[in-house]
C-alpha cells in the first residue's frame, strides 16, 4: 500500500479514537494528525528532490555526451552539420546543471557549481577551439585537442561532481527521513504518556498505528536506498548494490550450508561496435544485453552492471554444480543473438568466467578475483566460452598480471624492438625490402619472440600501442637505407576494426619522414571475417594515402577468394606451410602455381615465405612468383646489422615491386 494511503487511514483511525474518548484527548489526537500530514509532505518533497535529482544527473550526462558526439564528429568528419547539432544542444546542458543546482543543499550546490561549471566552460572552450580548427580544414588538431589530456580531465570532473552531488542529495534525503522517524518516536512517548489517563485500549491502537506507519516509513526509506543502488542506464543493480549483496549471501552459505557460484560476464566484440557507432547506440545495446541477462538467469538470482561491458551475476543454490554451468550457458546463448539496434542489426557476444563458495574461495574479493582470472582464460579460448575457476590459474593470473605490467613498462621504454627480415626479388636476386617484425629485448628473460606478448598485448588493448612504436623505430632505422628498399609491418584483426588505423599510420609516417608508398601492411584472413564491411573501409583508407596492402597467409583459409574479389589488396603471400612441402608433396607445387596464376590474373604480387634452400627459390622462380624470404637469405636481424646486410648485396641494385 502507497506511504499516503497509509498515513491518511492512520488519520482517519485516530479521530475515530479520539471522538470514543470524548474530548480529553482531542489534544493528543491533533497532534497526531499534524505529525502524519507534515510526514506526508515531507516526504512528497524528498520525493521529488530525489527525482529531480536524477533527472538532473541523467541531462548533464545525455547532453554531455551529445555535444561529446558532436564535437568529435565533427573533428573526424569535417562535417559542419554536427557544429550546428552541437550549438544546439549546448544550452540543455547549462539547464540540467542550473537546475541540479537548485535541488542540493547549499553547500553541495557552492562546491558542485564552483567545480562543474567551471569544467563544463573550459570543455565548452575546447570543444569551440577544435571546431575553429575544422572549419579551417585542420581535423587533425580538432582531433589532437578533443583527445588531449585537459579535454580528458575535464571530462572526469564533470562525471564525478555530477556522481558526488547525487550522493549528497540522497544523504539529505534520508536525513530528512531519519529527523522525521525521530519526531515519530516522540510523539510515540507522549501518546504513551496520554494513553495513562485516556485508557489502556487507546494506547494500544495508537501504538498499532504508529508501528505501522513506523514500518511504512522503514520501507520506504529502504526503496529510495535501493534506488539509489542501480544503475542508471540498464537499471541493474549496480557495483555498490552487488558488494552488499555478496556478503549478506555469503552469510547465507555459512548459516544454512549451501552454495554460491559468481558469475563475472564480459560482452564480445562491444567496443567496435561502441567505437563505430558511437555511445547513444553502444548506450541501447548494453541495455539490451542487460535485459537478455536478467531473462536468462533465475528468478531471485541478482544481476548487476559491474562496469563498462562487464557484469556480475550471484548464484545461489542447494548442490547442483551443474546449475552454473547451465546457467552461463544460457547467458552465452542469448546474448550471442543479433540485435535489431536503431534499425540496424548488430551482433555481440559473451564470455563468462565463474568461481564457487566454499568449495573455492569464502571471501567476496577473492571470489571476484577467482571469477576474473576464469573469464580471461574463457577470453583465451576463443571468446564465446565459459570457463569455471581452478588452483592452476592463481598462478597463471599472478604471472599474467605481472607480464602485463612488465609489457607496458617495455613498450615505453622502447625494450621492444623492430628485426627486419629481408625481401628478395627472385628474378634478380636483389634485396627488395623488409618485412618489420617485434622482438623483446626483456631485461630479465632475454629476448623474446612475438608468440610470447603478441597475444597478451592484443587481449589488454596494448597492440595499437606497439605497433606505432614497432612502425616508428623501423622507419627511423630506414633512414639510412636506399630509398627504393620498402618496409612490410603486421597488424592484428584488432586494428583493422579501428577506423584511425591509416590516421595512425601516417601520423608514425609524418613523425619519421617515412614516405607512405614505402610501406606495406599486412593483414591476415582472420582480421577480415569479424567485419568484412569495415575491413575494406579501412583499407579503403590506407590505400587512399598510398599504403600498399597485402594478404598474409593466404591460401590456409576458407573463403579468400571472396576477398579478393572484395578488397583492393595490392600483394598475396604464399604461406610458409605449402613452400616447406614443395619437394615433398604434388599438392603443395599445384597450390603454390594455383596462387601465382591467380595473383597474375588479378594483377597482384605474390611473395613466398619460409625459402629454406636454393632448391626452393628456383622452383619458386620457375613458377613465376615475384619474391621471396626466408632463411636462405637471412635470419631477422636487429636494425644494428642492416649495414653489414647491405654489403652482402652491395653488388646487386635495389629492385621495386610491380602490382
Amino acid at each position: 500500500m502507497h506511504s499516503g494511503s497509509i498515513v491518511k487511514l492512520s488519520t482517519r483511525k485516530a479521530r475515530r479514537a479520539v471522538f470514543a474518548a470524548l474530548l480529553g484527548v482531542a489534544v493528543v489526537a491533533g497532534c497526531f494528525l499534524t505529525e502524519r500530514l507534515a510526514f506526508q509532505e515531507k516526504f512528497s518533497t524528498a520525493s521529488l528532490r530525489l527525482l529531480r535529482a536524477q533527472l538532473a544527473a541523467g541531462q548533464i550526462r545525455l547532453a554531455d555526451e551529445r555535444l561529446t558526439m558532436s564535437a568529435n564528429m565533427a573533428a573526424a568528419t569535417g562535417d559542419q552539420a554536427w557544429i550546428k547539432r552541437y550549438d544546439e544542444n549546448i544550452s540543455l546542458i547549462d539547464t540540467a546543471i542550473a537546475e541540479a543546482s537548485i535541488i542540493a543543499p547549499p553547500a553541495e550546490t557552492a562546491r558542485f557549481d564552483a567545480a562543474t561549471r567551471a569544467s563544463n566552460d573550459r570543455l565548452v572552450e575546447l570543444e569551440r577551439e577544435a571546431f575553429r580548427k575544422v572549419r579551417a580544414g585542420d581535423l587533425r588538431e580538432a582531433s589532437a585537442l578533443l583527445g588531449g589530456n585537459e579535454y580528458a580531465t575535464h571530462k572526469r570532473i564533470l562525471r564525478e561532481g555530477t556522481d558526488q552531488f547525487i550522493i549528497a542529495v540522497i544523504a539529505a534525503v534520508n536525513a530528512d527521513f531519519a529527523s522525521v522517524k525521530q519526531r515519530a518516536f516522540m510523539l510515540a512517548i507522549g501518546l504513551l504518556i496520554a494513553s495513562l489517563g485516556g485508557g489502556f485500549n487507546l494506547w494500544r491502537y495508537f501504538n498499532a498505528s504508529l508501528m505501522k506507519s513506523e514500518t511504512t516509513f522503514l520501507e520506504t526509506e529502504e526503496q529510495i536506498r535501493r534506488l539509489a543502488m542501480n544503475d542508471l542506464l540498464t537499471g541493474l543493480a549496480n557495483r555498490t548494490f552487488m558488494r552488499h549483496a555478496l556478503q549478506t549471501a555469503l552469510e547465507r552459505v555459512v548459516k544454512h550450508n549451501t552454495k554460491l557460484a559468481v558469475l563475472v560476464i564480459d560482452l564480445d566484440r562491444f567496443k567496435p561496435i561502441n567505437d563505430k557507432h558511437g555511445h547513444l547506440v553502444g548506450d541501447l545495446v548494453l541495455k539490451t544485453a542487460a535485459t537478455r541477462l536478467a531473462g536468462a538467469l533465475r528468478e531471485g538470482d541478482l544481476c548487476s552492471r559491474y562496469g563498462g561491458d562487464e557484469f556480475v551475476a550471484l548464484i545461489e543454490y542447494e548442490t547442483d554444480d551443474e546449475i552454473p554451468r547451465s546457467l552461463a550457458s544460457r547467458v552465452i546463448e542469448a546474448l550471442s543473438s543479433p540485435m535489431i539496434i536503431e534499425g540496424m542489426t548488430l551482433q555481440i557476444g559473451a564470455s563468462v568466467g565463474f568461481a564457487l563458495c566454499p568449495s573455492q574461495a569464502l571471501e567476496d574479493e577473492d571470489l571476484i578475483r577467482k571469477a576474473d582470472l576464469a573469464l580471461y582464460r574463457a577470453k583465451l579460448g576463443g571468446r564465446g566460452q565459459f570457463r569455471a575457476f581452478d588452483s592452476s590459474l592463481d598462478t597463471h593470473g599472478d604471472a599474467r598480471a605481472r607480464l602485463e605490467q612488465e609489457l607496458r613498462h617495455g613498450i615505453q621504454s622502447g625494450e621492444i624492438v623492430p628485426y627486419f627480415h629481408p625481401l628478395i626479388e627472385l628474378t634478380t636476386g636483389c634485396l627488395y625490402g623488409f618485412e618489420v617484425l617485434s622482438r623483446w629485448q626483456h631485461p630479465a628473460r632475454g629476448l623474446l619472440t612475438p608468440d610470447k606478448f603478441i597475444a597478451l598485448a592484443e587481449e589488454t588493448g596494448q597492440i595499437t600501442d606497439l605497433t606505432m612504436a614497432i612502425i616508428r623505430q623501423a622507419c627511423r632505422a630506414a633512414a639510412a637505407l636506399p630509398r627504393e628498399f620498402t618496409l612490410a609491418v603486421n597488424v592484428s584483426p584488432q586494428q583493422l576494426q579501428d577506423e584511425a588505423l591509416a590516421t595512425k599510420i601516417m601520423a608514425a609516417l609524418s613523425d619519421t619522414g617515412f614516405a607512405p608508398h614505402r610501406i606495406e601492411v599486412e593483414l591476415t584472413e582472420q582480421a577480415l571475417v569479424t567485419d568484412i564491411v569495415l575491413a575494406k573501409r579501412v583499407i579503403c583508407l590506407l590505400k587512399r594515402h598510398g599504403i600498399r596492402v597485402a594478404l598474409d597467409d593466404f591460401g590456409t583459409g576458407y573463403s579468400s577468394l571472396s576477398y579478393l574479389a572484395e578488397l583492393p589488396i595490392d600483394a598475396l603471400k604464399i604461406d610458409r606451410s605449402f613452400v616447406a612441402t614443395l619437394h615433398d608433396r604434388s599438392e603443395s607445387i599445384k597450390i603454390v602455381s594455383a596462387i601465382i596464376g591467380l595473383s597474375k590474373s588479378l594483377g597482384l604480387t605474390t611473395v613466398a615465405e619460409g625459402v629454406e634452400a636454393e632448391r626452393d627459390a628456383t622452383l619458386l622462380r620457375e613458377l613465376g612468383c615475384d619474391f621471396s624470404q626466408g632463411y636462405l637469405y637471412s635470419k631477422p636481424i636487429p636494425a644494428a646489422e642492416l649495414p653489414g646486410l647491405l654489403v652482402r648485396f652491395s653488388a646487386l641494385a635495389p629492385g621495386r615491386m610491380s602490382a
